[in-house]
């Protein structure tokens, strides 16, 4: 390959990467995600 191609296949995974991140840590997410942090303290019966 030549530069070009691993500049754009960077690119693309560097854009990829960072809409999994806001994808991830939306504010859409983040009552589930803090609903899934109790679980662990939840009393088991």
């Amino acid at each position: 390959m030549s530069g070009n191609a691993y500049f754009i296949y960077t690119a693309i995974l560097l854009v990829l990467f960072i809409g999994v991140l806001l994808w991830a840590f939306g504010k859409k997410r983040k009552k589930r995600f803090e609903k899934d942090a109790e679980i662990p303290f939840q009393d088991q019966q």
